[in-house]
């Protein structure tokens, strides 16, 4: 019997990352969560200290050892508002870069280290980072930033194993608990759900959908069907 595939989720106890670890555990992958918790459904879990990121990095690294994962799928991260024009957005962009984008370096450094040839990296960016954010500012820099990610690790001397690709998912507004707290009168019809997104990454891992080398796509949803429309950038 061949060996279980591996995955490393960064972010495995969030609302996303939970249904991503259901749905690899759901097709027998071996799974290892990274948070700042332990994950009841990961068959390992890395719990971060939250400190310091290098130290937290490197307790990653000393945890995994000698192991070579298949995947490494990062979706950490979070969300705040606020314009380049209020008294907050020092607090906010600070917020953003270590929710986003430290979340983001960290992934792609393990994934440089640890995935197998021909393994697959996934980072979660934003399809409003595509464009202007004046009202949500720090989350766009930090969404922006994730896309210049990809397109680094994509690129020759990028530092992913031989034949690795890297791809990511640029989601709307994902249909959480939190978010429809906070926007009860939106249409969530046009919300991607997080089993939808979660679906869409294993595809991308185990194979069965092969994503061009640095490939982004926003996740456009209309009457509960998600459509994956490749990003201008």
């Amino acid at each position: 019997m061949a060996a279980a595939k591996s995955v490393l989720v960064y972010g495995g106890c969030g609302a996303l990352g939970s249904a991503v670890v259901t749905a690899f555990k759901g097709a027998a992958w071996h799974v290892i969560s990274v948070d700042f918790r332990v994950s009841a459904t990961a068959d390992e879990s890395i719990t971060l200290k939250g400190q310091d990121l290098e130290a937290d990095v490197s307790s990653v690294s000393v945890a995994l050892g000698e192991k070579k994962l298949d995947a490494v799928v990062n979706v950490a991260g979070g969300w705040a508002g606020g314009s380049l024009k209020g008294k907050g957005v020092f607090a906010s962009v600070d917020q953003m870069w270590r929710f986003n984008v430290q979340s983001a370096v960290a992934a792609s450094h393990i994934a440089c280290n640890f995935l197998k040839e021909n393994g697959v990296v996934t980072l979660t960016g934003a399809h409003a980072a595509l464009g202007p954010t004046p009202g949500m500012i720090g989350y766009g820099i930090s969404k922006a930033a994730t896309h210049q990610i990809v397109r680094s690790l994509a690129a020759e001397g990028g530092g992913l194993p031989s034949g690795a690709r890297v791809a990511a998912v640029l989601p709307i507004t994902l249909d959480t608990e939190m978010n429809r707290k906070g926007m009860p009168d939106a249409d969530f019809s046009t919300w991607t759900s997080l089993q939808t997104v979660a679906e869409c990454l294993l595809s991308w891992c185990d194979g069965s959908k092969t994503p061009e080398n640095g490939a982004m796509f926003s996740l456009v949803t209309k009457d509960n069907k998600t459509e994956y429309v490749p990003a201008s950038m």
